[in-house]
């Protein structure tokens, strides 16, 4: 699967849940083996539980970003890292 058409990475257990454009899919690897797979100028862990593609975020607050109409909760741990990533970006 192409990185070009993840959205987002979910952990869902054990395992992780990618969504792309054409579909939702479950993959038996956890979130920190997919972090390491996908390049790290497209995609951002924002929570222990969530990689977002950059592109697909529509807005960011202190603590969550929207994707997909989806709000995802944004971690202490990793917002300062997103928020100098969007400053590189935008």
């Amino acid at each position: 699967m192409s990185s070009q058409v993840v959205i987002l990475v979910e952990a869902s257990g054990g395992c992780s849940r990618i969504i792309t454009r054409e579909g939702t899919y479950l993959v038996s690897s956890n979130l920190s083996q997919l972090e390491e797979q996908l390049p790290v100028a497209l995609f951002c862990r924002v929570h222990r539980s969530y990689i977002v593609a950059l592109e697909s975020i529509t807005s960011v607050t202190e603590n969550s970003v929207k994707v997909l109409d989806r709000e995802i909760p944004l971690s202490r741990t990793y917002a300062e890292q997103l928020f100098s990533r969007l400053l590189i970006i935008f």
